[in-house]
């Protein structure tokens, strides 16, 4: 099994609501498994919209009451908004990347991942901060469209517990590519391997053990059973013990709503990863960056 990943850029989708700690992780990332950065201020292209209706109104606050939305202000705001953010990444970025990249985007957040996303790319999602904005329309889009972008999918909660621990693999199947993912990212982060089984007969997989004395990683398997649907109820109990830094599985392997599930409970991020077959057509990937 070689150790290798695929990976070439990082996409960070930013808004004023983005905790600092998804930016420092993405630098962290980036930084990690010298990959690019991108960064993308993802501008609400409603709000322009809605200042051009004549009838729309703005409540201004300190008894300021009702009033019309003044359109150069709003634009003044946003621009105001991109730069600081800007600054805040470019801050983030300085000192540890060479190769990191800031651009507006006045598009729907949906659409502009469509069309920015690459393979190679792992789209960053940050957990909303409120239940309420994770149950809007908005939020299922995003999720929708990294999803299908041919990218892999970082899921982020809005806290992060530790930033160090094992890498965990999730394989429901013997070849699972999560493995050999999540393999390249510990041995980046001299870090422990643990693969969690969900597949029939995984046990019994010569690979693993080979896997370990080639990389000399130290890696625990937990066997789950043969699982194809897993819950959280599962998978929370098979992690009862472990106390891991980053979550690798197969885009198909959990349903993206209990990958967000799992991310959260855990306050660990969870990468979900293209199986080669989907990205180029063919078994083995040629990685740019070998770790």
């Amino acid at each position: 099994m070689a150790v290798s990943h695929s990976f070439k850029r990082v996409v960070l989708g930013l808004r004023p609501s983005v905790p600092g700690r998804a930016m420092q992780l993405a630098v962290e990332l980036a930084d990690l498994l010298h990959l690019e950065l991108l960064g993308l201020f993802l501008e609400d292209t409603g709000l322009r919209h809605l200042a051009a209706i004549p009838f729309a109104r703005e409540l201004r606050l300190l008894g300021g009451g009702w009033h019309p939305i003044e359109f150069d202000r709003l634009s003044l705001d946003l621009e105001l908004a991109a730069r600081s953010m800007e600054r805040m990444f470019a801050d983030a970025a300085k000192g540890l990347l060479t190769r990191y990249q800031f651009e507006v985007i006045r598009t729907p957040t949906a659409e502009a991942i469509a069309s920015v996303s690459r393979t190679g790319d792992i789209v960053m999602v940050v957990e909303p901060l409120s239940p309420a904005e994770q149950a809007t329309q908005q939020f299922s889009r995003l999720m929708e469209a990294a999803f299908r972008s041919v990218g892999a999918v970082m899921l982020v909660p809005t806290r992060i517990a530790r930033a160090t621990g094992p890498i965990v693999a999730i394989a429901v199947a013997r070849d699972d590519p999560s493995i050999e993912a999540a393999a390249a990212v510990a041995m980046a982060a001299g870090e422990a391997l643990v693969i969690v089984e969900a597949s029939e007969g995984a046990a019994d997989d010569p690979r693993v053990a080979k896997l370990a004395a080639d990389t000399g990683l130290t890696v625990k398997r937990i066997a789950v059973g043969k699982a194809p649907a897993l819950s959280p109820n599962v998978l929370l109990s098979a992690f009862r013990e472990l106390r891991e830094r980053l979550v690798v599985t197969s885009r198909g392997a959990l349903d993206h709503k209990v990958a967000m599930t799992l991310a959260s409970a855990r306050r660990t991020p969870v990468l979900v990863i293209e199986p080669p077959e989907r990205i180029d057509g063919n078994a083995v990937l040629q990685p740019e960056t070998a770790c």
